[in-house]
């Protein structure tokens, strides 16, 4: 015989997580496609114990927030669980990725940058490596063939166990079909066989590593830059999506962002759930290694048939998605609307032709359904430009209650641009506004690799997680100001004062006290954390001035 499940009121589940009602309000009112909803059981209404469990399982606690004896990192769910009886299912934490292993350094990339530097064209070389990894991923047994190959015969068994591939794949991987079968090019096939043969690593982790290295020895990219993992866990993170959202990217470059969103619902419904992630690449190259990527995580991604005959074409479905990542290309000057949509208006103000990533950010909020939210990776000078169009786009966006929360980040973190960066979070606008935005500088939340590079460390990441979601729930107790942090929240009012400047640091009083976190005290680690905010805040304050600048050369004609 099955037992009933108990119902909560909102007050036993408030005592049960402890937290205020308000915080339950709070999350029933800013959630409400994923909230569990209200139940009613004869004259009684409740909430079902296992479905709040399931959702506060992916609720961090801020750090603020913990009770004596919680460790850093403790859900709600695992708080709530304890207190009403329910087992905490293994794996609720989510640890921040750590930058490639070292160790791949010597055994991988090395020997792999030897035969790059010799190649006649790298960007095939790239895709060669990376298609021949999915390869010896998808299919073991084709693998040892081709390790047993000679001079004589590599091309033909590539060529062989190329064509044993299902679509999506096959199409991702036909460089191998392409592969020269000169004597050069079956020396290149053969050495790049026995070197990724030597790595034992998980098949995804050396892609990740792989992508990673191949844009550090590019210094640049020829169409859109790849998202560090780091950071795309942490706008994953963020957004939170559930297992069953309708996770895109309508410009998804290499595919980081919908990896990490799939990695994240997988954990939150288990290795056999399916995951809806679609997106859209602009272009081959992009819609190749997102399809690849996705495939050696062991993911399905719908990118269509395949990118736009333009690649400066701006595209999304309106109101369509739960969730929406998105790392618009920063330098392209020159966009363009589909055919479909060219008659459609702009909903906060035209963008300028010259400036692609306002367009891109208003498609991510108008593409959103009824609760959903995006996370949008932003040039920072986007925060703050004098130039009327972007500067009535923010204004708009900001009255409108779209504008969650903005994270101000230091530059040098892509591996293909040094330009500083903020992360946008949006709401759907027709949903029910706030009266606040959230603004995190996180510019030294970092650490160093070699001279310039910078990763974000997973603490860094934890703070911005927890200050964000505490904020979300009525928690957090603002403003936070810590060595290599500081969180506030302004009301619509004062960013209006402001002229609708969204940089953090204009809400940020730098001037208060600093509360040392316990478990640092001030070190050169922290001094040279604040310089490298400094430096950014230079680069911005150069940005502007020369905007202003060319704005004045152009009255004086």
């Amino acid at each position: 015989m099955s037992t009933v499940e108990q119902l909560m009121t909102k007050e036993e589940l408030a005592h049960a997580a402890a937290v205020t009602t308000q915080a339950v309000s709070n999350w029933a009112r800013r959630h409400p496609n994923t909230f569990p909803q209200l139940v009613r059981r004869g004259s009684q209404d409740g909430y079902l114990t296992s479905a709040v469990a399931a959702w506060l399982d992916g609720r961090r606690i801020p750090r603020p927030a913990l009770l004596p004896g919680e460790r850093q990192g403790t859900t709600y769910g695992e708080r709530f669980r304890s207190a009403v009886g329910h087992p905490v299912p293994p794996g609720t934490a989510d640890p921040m990725p750590e930058p490639a292993a070292e160790s791949l350094d010597e055994r991988l990339w090395s020997p792999l940058e030897r035969l790059l530097r010799k190649s006649e064209v790298p960007a095939v070389f790239e895709a060669i490596v990376l298609s021949l990894l999915c390869l010896r991923d998808a299919s073991p047994v084709d693998w040892a063939a081709i390790s047993r190959s000679s001079i004589d015969t590599i091309h033909g068994v590539v060529t062989q166990a190329w064509q044993r591939q299902t679509a999506p794949l096959s199409t991702a991987t036909t460089v191998l079909r392409d592969a020269p079968a000169t004597v050069y090019g079956r020396h290149q096939l053969l050495n790049i066989v026995r070197i990724l043969s030597d790595v034992r690593a998980p098949g995804d982790k050396v892609f990740e590593y792989l992508l990673d290295q191949f844009a550090r020895f590019r210094h640049s990219s020829p169409d859109e830059y790849l998202v560090p993992v780091g950071l795309a866990s942490l706008m994953v993170r963020m957004v939170d999506p559930a297992p069953g959202s309708r996770v895109h990217d309508p410009c998804c470059g290499p595919g980081n962002l919908l990896v990490a969103a799939g990695k994240h619902m997988t954990r939150m419904a288990g290795s056999g759930s399916p995951v809806a992630l679609t997106g859209r690449a602009a272009t081959a190259r992009t819609w190749s290694l997102a399809m690849m990527n996705a495939a050696i995580h062991g993911m399905l991604v719908d990118l269509g048939d395949g990118p736009p005959s333009d690649p400066g074409e701006i595209d999304a479905e309106p109101g369509q998605f739960d969730v929406v990542l998105l790392n618009p290309p920063f330098g392209l000057r020159n966009w363009s609307l589909p055919t479909s949509r060219s008659a459609r208006p702009w909903p906060y103000g035209e963008p300028s032709p010259h400036n692609v990533t306002m367009g891109w950010l208003q498609t991510a909020a108008t593409a959103l359904a009824p609760g959903g939210r995006a996370a949008v990776i932003m040039p920072y000078n986007a925060t703050s430009t004098l130039a009327v169009r972007e500067r009535n786009i923010r204004s708009a966006l900001v009255e409108r209650g779209a504008i969650r929360c903005v994270v101000a980040l230091p530059s040098h973190l892509f591996r293909e641009t040094t330009v500083p960066i903020t992360v946008w979070i949006l709401a759907h606008p027709g949903d029910a506004a706030d009266e606040e935005v959230l603004f995190v500088d996180a510019q030294g939340a970092t650490r160093k690799i070699g001279s310039t590079h910078r990763v974000l460390t997973g603490r860094g990441c934890r703070a911005v997680v927890d200050a964000y979601q505490g904020w979300m729930s009525g928690t957090a107790v603002l403003p936070i100001a810590m060595e290599d942090f500081a969180a506030t929240a302004a009301t619509v009012t004062e960013i209006r004062e402001h002229d609708y400047d969204l940089q953090p640091t204009t809400y940020l009083d730098r001037r208060r006290q600093v509360i040392p976190d316990p478990q640092t005290s001030p070190t050169l680690p922290a001094l040279r954390n604040d310089l490298a905010r400094l430096d950014a805040d230079a680069t911005t304050a150069d940005l502007t001035l020369d905007r202003c600048l060319g704005r004045l050369m152009s009255w004086k004609r």
